[in-house]
């Protein structure tokens, strides 16, 4: 018994410098990839989190184009600029545009 684990042990001792240069490329290569795809990760997350806020930003756009519309249907064509409510929400629809910036 104690000669196989002699046997055995020098195996291990002439096998394992090849196997621990192996086994360090192979560390060093899945590092290199993981980091490639963290990078495309963040890419990918960057843009999606842009669309989405582009995104809410013109369905309050949108929503607020609404209710000025509900607001100035009823009013006189020379009163609306002069109601409160509406140019309230001019202004807010004004501040939208400028946050999604200019017209692509």
């Amino acid at each position: 018994m104690e000669d196989l684990t002699k046997t055995i042990q020098k195996k291990i001792k002439e096998i394992w410098p090849d196997a621990q240069k192996h086994i360090s490329k192979i560390s060093k290569e899945t590092l290199k990839t993981l980091k490639k795809s963290e990078k495309q990760l963040k890419a990918v997350y960057g843009k999606t989190k842009r669309s989405t806020e582009e995104l809410i930003l013109k369905a309050k756009r949108e929503e607020l184009y609404y209710q000025l519309g509900k607001r100035v249907a009823p009013l006189l064509t020379s009163d609306h600029l002069k109601n409160k409510n509406v140019m309230k929400i001019y202004s807010q629809i004004r501040r939208v545009n400028k946050e999604l910036g200019p017209k692509k």
